[in-house]
């Protein structure tokens, strides 16, 4: 009777060990990937450039390129315009950092 008992006392925490393994439940941790849209600064057009006229001149055997006083303006007036461009594109890549 002793023995009986003991089997059954055996039987019995032996199948609860093996049910334990079977419902035993697993956590996974899964990272799900977030995308976020970066602001784009909005970058100026190019300016665009006004037409002035150049005159080439031969001086003693030489060639040279000379513009009178109206289109040297406008020709300043292009490279100041591009130049401020230039610079604001420059002050916008380096904020973007």
């Amino acid at each position: 009777m002793k023995k009986i008992l003991l089997l059954i006392l055996f039987l019995i925490s032996a199948s609860s060990c093996a049910n334990k393994q079977e419902s035993r439940v697993v956590y996974r941790y899964i990272e799900k990937p977030v995308y976020i849209e970066c602001q784009k600064p909005a970058i100026p057009e190019k300016p665009k450039a006004k037409d002035y006229q150049v005159l080439r001149i031969k001086f003693e055997e030489k060639y040279y390129y000379c513009v009178d006083v109206e289109n040297a303006k406008i020709l300043s007036e292009n490279w100041l315009k591009y130049r401020n461009w230039c610079e604001s594109i420059n002050t916008i890549l380096k904020n973007i950092k």
